[in-house]
């Protein structure tokens, strides 16, 4: 962790953003850590000024999305049936369904940095 100045965004159990932002997991770190005060969100959206989200698309036509699979539960359903959906509805929308190798709460470069090169959109699953 030492070293990492990353943020994310936390979402609030409705799956909003909170405003608050804190830092990422380790892979190696244990289950219980997201319930370790150390790694709860430090900063909020003020302090961190112009980190914000990424600008909607005007359109998905011709575009390729990441589905991602986060391994909450139900998460890997939910994104086959929307990979599915997008097939039979908006063919010319390409998909990428993606199935994180690490905790929903931890970082994963590898993946972030295949879909920052090659995806135009992300649709990360949580399930339920």
């Amino acid at each position: 962790m030492a070293g990492n100045s990353s943020k994310i965004t936390v979402l609030d159990p409705g799956g909003q953003p909170s405003g608050i932002f804190g830092r990422r997991l380790d892979v190696d770190s244990p289950p219980w850590a997201i319930h370790d005060p150390v790694n709860q969100p430090r900063d909020t959206a003020e302090a961190l000024g112009t980190r914000k989200m990424a600008p909607r698309l005007d359109s998905l036509e011709g575009k390729t999305v990441y589905l991602v699979d986060t391994g909450f539960a139900g998460s890997a359903d939910f994104m086959e049936e929307t990979q599915n959906w997008f097939t039979r509805n908006r063919p010319s929308v390409k998909t990428e369904l993606r199935h994180k190798k690490t905790s929903m709460f931890t970082d994963e470069p590898e993946l972030w940095a295949e879909i920052k090169k090659n995806g135009d959109a992300v649709v990360f699953g949580v399930g339920g």
